[in-house]
């Protein structure tokens, strides 16, 4: 047993030794000799002063030497915003933009009263029924114009436009032959 932890001291040893002298050797000293230090400073005094110079002259720039770097005024914006994708085609020049429509007429004929000169007329819009003349208002955007036995003229008032609405013939969007057929 005494052999055996012997042997293996040697091998220990032996390894402690091979790792100091890698780390020597990736360090690259050569057994500590450095030239500089076996030859006196006064042999090589020239030297030493001129690697002094260069380290003040390397401390101590002239900063007026340097200049300003200044750019081309053909490099145009170099922050502006750039893109790969082609930009939209332009609306060609005979289109001009379209001045607002109002909506389409969403009444609805149901028939007309006439007393002496004055004529009504029977209007549904959604759930709700108007009876109005000639110059009234209805909900503050159309105004009734005229009424004849074909139309009824109205004016969108946010536009001043003038809107049509068809009465079929004086029935209340029926034709004739449906008209003699209900009776």
């Amino acid at each position: 047993m005494k052999r055996l932890g012997q042997g293996r001291t040697f091998w220990l040893g032996g390894a402690l030794l091979a790792t100091l002298l890698a780390t020597q050797w990736v360090s690259g000293d050569d057994s500590g000799a450095d030239w500089q230090q076996s030859v006196p400073e006064d042999r090589i005094p020239s030297k030493r002063m001129h690697i002094d110079t260069e380290e003040n002259e390397a401390g101590q720039l002239h900063l007026e030497r340097l200049e300003r770097r200044k750019f081309s005024s053909q490099a145009g914006d170099i922050f502006s915003r750039q893109s790969w994708a082609p930009p939209p085609p332009s609306p060609p020049a005979s289109m001009k933009p379209q001045p607002p429509s109002p909506p389409p007429l969403q009444f609805k004929y149901l028939g007309k009263v006439i007393d002496g000169s004055e004529t009504r007329v029977f209007l549904a819009l959604a759930q709700r029924n108007y009876i109005v003349k000639p110059g009234e208002s209805i909900n503050s955007q159309y105004r009734v114009d005229e009424i004849s036995d074909e139309n009824i003229t109205f004016t969108y008032l946010p536009l001043n436009a003038k809107q049509m609405l068809s009465t079929a013939s004086g029935t209340a969007g029926n034709t004739r032959p449906e008209w003699e057929n209900t009776l």
